[in-house]
């Protein structure tokens, strides 16, 4: 059951959105968010390093000793990167939570940008920090876009016989750029951030919803390097894949489950109850975005 409090958010959030839903207006292509200071909270230290060419950024408790990290590979639809604040609170939030460095991958966000640039990028960033950590002591994570991203790197990274992470977290994942899941129609008055507005038929309009990004422009849409839904998983890690089911693209995250369930991969599947897209980090007063954390910092920990 959905709580109050998230009942109250997706009110607000559907109200936000409704200029931009209207006319099927990308969020991450159309809200921009301006760069802001970030204070690094206390006990924690905060910079940058280059790997392989890459830059990323690092969040850490002081003192920190060990070598288990999380590589974290933001999203934001390709468009977003580091300075806009949000995604170093959520690298802070995984740090604080688990009590472990975050890297970030902090790749070249931008308009132009077509298919495999982010992924060779992804890729060269990860082949750094495994030499420096060894894939043993690195568990990854990633968002929407960045979840797209991670699993593209480690299907790479497998392909080239590199060890991978011993654990994987989905959330929320932008995994088929062909949009060719039911979720697309199921949600397409439901998510309230990409919906339909409510006077809009679904079986007129849903497909308006099925946007191919500019990142994806002349590619085939099925192709595994830009659809990991699509992807084949064997000798892959255990997995965590979180999602809202109110998601247009919560199809997305069923695919990605039932093709590592067909290569044997250990994956739990988590769908959450009226939630809406990247809602943990949104949100995350929410009582749902706060057991979705639990959830994935559990998994992270377990390693």
């Amino acid at each position: 059951m959905t709580s109050f409090c998230a009942r109250i958010v997706k009110t607000v959030i559907r109200l936000y959105t409704f200029r931009y839903r209207r006319r099927q207006m990308s969020l991450s292509q159309n809200v921009a968010l301006k760069p802001r200071p970030y204070k690094c909270p206390e006990g924690f230290t905060h910079g940058a390093q280059t790997f392989n060419g890459v830059k990323i950024e690092i969040i850490a408790p002081c003192g920190y000793c060990k070598d288990k990290i999380i590589l974290h590979f933001h999203g934001g639809g390709a468009r977003m990167d580091m300075e806009s604040l949000f995604y170093r609170k959520v690298a802070q939030s995984y740090a604080v939570a688990t009590g472990m460095p975050v890297y970030t991958v902090d790749y070249v966000a931008d308009v132009n940008k077509t298919h495999p640039s982010l992924l060779n990028e992804c890729y060269s960033a990860y082949k750094g920090l495994s030499e420096r950590f060894g894939p043993e002591n690195i568990v990854a994570v990633g968002d929407s876009m960045g979840a797209n991203l991670m699993l593209a790197t480690c299907l790479k990274a497998r392909d080239e016989e590199l060890s991978l992470p011993v654990g994987l977290v989905s959330v929320c994942g932008f995994l088929d750029h062909s949009a060719s899941g039911e979720s697309y129609r199921r949600n397409s008055h439901r998510d309230p951030m990409y919906a339909l507005p409510f006077y809009m038929n679904k079986d007129k309009h849903a497909d308006k919803l099925r946007r191919v990004p500019p990142y994806a422009a002349g590619c085939d849409l099925k192709d595994p390097f830009l659809s990991p839904a699509f992807g084949r998983y064997d000798g892959f890690p255990p997995m965590l894949i979180v999602c809202g089911a109110d998601e247009v693209d919560e199809s997305d995250s069923a695919m990605l489950y039932e093709a590592a369930e067909r290569c044997g991969v250990t994956v739990e599947y988590k769908k959450y109850a009226g939630m809406f897209h990247d809602f943990l980090y949104i949100a995350p007063f929410m009582p749902e975005s706060r057991n979705a954390l639990k959830d994935i910092c559990r998994f992270i920990t377990s390693f």
